[in-house]
């Protein structure tokens, strides 16, 4: 049979049969509806998953051992760094030093005094870790290692003792102008002040946070750290005798740096632990995060990790929580895939009744010509087209329901941080998945059926009826 003439049978046979086509289509359309939902769904939450936890980038870190009351840990130092970045699996490896000692950052933002503790909250990472990204790196410079110190200046004259206000503050001690320690935060960060601290205490939202300093200036990005201090009432920590205020200004946004917390040049950080928290916390890293060239090579790494240098990864909320998303898109996918499967059983019995009630139909066609192969492909054909319209149905209606989703999510749910616009993440193969899955079952399930419609003997089925 011509293929034209074939195509236009299965569709008049489709259309003959509303009543059959619905039932047959229904469970399919609920089960390719859920399947489009839930892979929509999983991918949007991993999407924002791994941006607040890369599952290529890990920490490592020193096992803390200890004998008699006194550290045996090994340190983390520049030769461990080299020999982690010889590996490998590793594109690259950011030494860490964090503040060993309190400190206290303070200063007016929107007219409002702020205070928060910066002691164990502050990180330093070389110059190179940020030199590929021109919108901070320029700045992201160690100004007293580079000796950009002066000219001498009064403190008792505040804000205009040294010439360049924007980048320059006056120094106690030695009373001369030093360049402003630059601070960058992590989109973490951003995200915590927009959806927590901004909404409380009625702070404008940062959007661009380069545009955000060119309409204020840089000067609104000024706070003072003091180092040796402490907010944490009755804090057991031990406070420096030793008191210092360095200025501070924040200059951007990176990915590199602390996820909550401040990042600052390494060379900062090694000169404050060393006044005030001793010549050893000077010396050695608090971690290295390392990022791996493929996150499926972790487990080499790791064992390498704990076999070679002994050391170990610290425990990653990114993959316990990756594990956990992956888990739950198995059973829903699951799920779905049991009830198109429910389906394809229930058109593999609808197809058998049409097979039985349309006999006589099947027996004219054998009698005038129509080979074992049209008839298997006129059902199966019809199956197709079932499946077909199922598959774009259950799309349509999973889109629908996402929508409504989302203005449920928009209306109903606070705002909290990394809360997406949209929960769910339509890629376009994930339409022509479903559109395919549910053809492929609608065929299947019109399989025996079609094949026992294209065994019958036309003298047969014309006698039985």
């Amino acid at each position: 049979m011509p293929a034209r003439n074939l195509w236009q049978m299965v569709l008049g046979n489709a259309v003959r049969s509303p009543r059959h086509f619905v039932f047959s289509a229904i469970g399919v359309v609920i089960g390719i509806g859920a399947f489009v939902f839930f892979l929509a769904g999983v991918l949007k939450v991993q999407g924002v998953l791994y941006s607040i936890f890369p599952l290529e980038e890990v920490e490592v870190i020193a096992p803390h051992t200890s004998i008699a009351g006194k550290n045996l840990s090994q340190k983390l130092t520049q030769e461990t760094v080299d020999l982690i970045k010889t590996r490998p699996e590793v594109r690259e490896a950011l030494p860490r030093m964090t503040l060993q000692f309190p400190a206290v950052g303070f200063g007016k933002f929107e007219g409002q005094d702020i205070r928060f503790e910066v002691g164990g909250f502050t990180d330093g990472i070389p110059h190179s870790v940020v030199a590929d990204d021109p919108k901070i790196a320029d700045r992201f410079l160690d100004g007293d290692a580079e000796g950009k110190i002066g000219p001498a200046c009064e403190p008792e004259r505040g804000k205009d003792a040294c010439p360049d206000r924007a980048w320059q503050y006056c120094d106690k001690v030695d009373r001369m102008c030093h360049m402003r320690v630059p601070v960058i935060v992590s989109p973490t960060v951003l995200e915590l002040y927009n959806t927590q601290v901004a909404e409380s205490h009625g702070l404008p939202h940062i959007g661009a946070m380069e545009q955000f300093i060119a309409e204020r200036g840089r000067e609104r990005m000024h706070f003072t750290i003091g180092l040796g201090d402490t907010m944490v009432a009755g804090s057991n920590v031990a406070v420096s005798a030793k008191h210092r205020e360095v200025g501070a200004i924040l200059i951007g946004i990176s990915r590199k740096a602390k996820r909550v917390g401040l990042t600052v040049p390494l060379g900062y950080v090694e000169r404050w632990n060393r006044e005030f928290a001793g010549e050893d916390k000077a010396k050695q890293f608090s971690s290295i995060i390392v990022t791996l060239r493929d996150k499926d090579r972790l487990a080499t790494f790791t064992t390498w990790l704990q076999e070679e240098p002994k050391l170990k990864l610290e425990d990653s909320l990114g993959e316990q929580f990756g594990t956990v998303v992956f888990v739950i898109t198995i059973v829903l996918l699951a799920i779905s895939f049991v009830i198109v499967g429910i389906s394809a059983i229930n058109i593999a019995h609808n197809f058998f009744m049409q097979v039985t009630e349309r006999r006589r139909e099947i027996g004219v066609l054998r009698a005038v010509g129509a080979s074992q192969r049209d008839v298997l492909m006129i059902v199966l054909g019809e199956a197709a087209v079932i499946g077909l319209v199922s598959g774009v149905l259950g799309s349509a209606a999973a889109f629908l329901g996402s929508l409504l989703v989302d203005w449920a999510s928009a209306a109903l749910v606070p705002a909290f941080p990394f809360k997406p616009r949209s929960w769910f993440d339509f890629e376009w193969w994930i339409f022509a998945l479903a559109v395919g899955f549910s053809v492929l079952f609608c065929v299947v399930g019109g399989w025996l059926p079609a094949r026992k419609a294209a065994q019958m003997e036309p003298a047969a089925a014309l006698a039985q009826t």
